[in-house]
């Protein structure tokens, strides 16, 4: 029989999707190998005109896995705040549509949460796989990353905290104190949450151990970089950076945004953001 199989999901897993059929079965399959099932899996088609609805009929045996449709395209934030008014796992981890869950995830996670009960945010390591093979790892697992109870602009760049979206278990609760995701940003909207979450006193935790595999790959969605500038110092206010720590981050983002720039050769693109960006914070 299924491992840890039960009533009530421990975790609620969600998936959002967007014409990515193939990569998109291959992120269904991989949850749906987990040694520990006492899971729901929530894939939402946000507007697809690829074959994403037709995969429906080949999971539709399996009671964990519950579809949502959307006609339109509306974007990650509200794909996953629909799952999020539905779930009723006690975790709630995410899974971006073009990457993969190792078998033994969820049991690593359910191991550590049984261990540390106050973490409410973990995070784990993952494979960075281009073009079928593993480049490397997420973070060094000997790398020193603080836990606990942290502040939240912690949460904002991979300098303290080097996680991404579909390393993440967060326990649903937190959720229902600080909110959701807010449908006003585009492309950090899930940092900017998260620096509200760790700022109201959420536990960090982290599992050192690769338990996913990151795509990296051409048909990932190009940066609007000059929105992504804005949308970190968005992020450090709600994670009540002090004023030279966002001076810091904002420099730090800063450069790498014009770095950005000029490897695209756009030397025009990387001085006009310097200097809207210097003018709106008064520098």
């Amino acid at each position: 029989g299924i491992k840890g199989s039960s009533m009530t999901p421990l975790f609620s897993i969600i998936i959002p999707s967007y014409n990515r059929a193939v990569m998109l079965r291959q992120a269904i399959r991989s949850v749906l190998a987990q040694s520990f099932g006492a899971f729901e899996l929530f894939v939402i088609d946000d507007g697809s005109t690829d074959n994403t609805r037709f995969l429906q009929f080949e999971f539709e045996t399996d009671r964990r896995v519950k579809w949502l449709r959307f006609d339109d395209n509306r974007g990650q934030a509200i794909c996953r705040n629909s799952a999020l008014s539905l779930a009723q796992g006690r975790f709630i981890c995410f899974l971006d549509s073009d990457d993969l869950c190792l078998p033994g995830r969820l049991m690593a996670l359910k191991k550590a949460i049984d261990g540390r009960p106050s973490v409410g945010f973990w995070f784990t390591n993952g494979y960075e796989l281009r073009q079928g093979r593993i480049i490397g790892r997420l973070f060094d697992a000997n790398r020193a990353i603080p836990e606990g109870k942290v502040p939240g602009f912690y949460a904002v760049g991979s300098y303290r905290l080097p996680y991404v979206t579909s390393a993440l278990a967060i326990r649903r609760d937190a959720f229902k104190t600080v909110g959701t995701f807010r449908t006003d940003m585009k492309i950090l909207e899930d940092t900017e949450l998260y620096a509200r979450m760790l700022g109201a006193g959420v536990e960090v935790g982290v599992i050192r151990e690769s338990l996913f595999i990151r795509r990296l790959h051409s048909g990932q969605i190009t940066r609007d970089y000059a929105r992504c500038l804005e949308e970190s110092m968005m992020a450090l206010d709600s994670g009540n950076a002090p004023p030279d720590i966002k001076l810091t981050i904002a420099l730090d983002i800063q450069r790498d945004v014009v770095g950005y720039y000029l490897k695209n050769l756009e030397p025009l693109k990387a001085r006009e953001l310097l200097r809207s960006s210097c003018q709106a914070r008064g520098w």
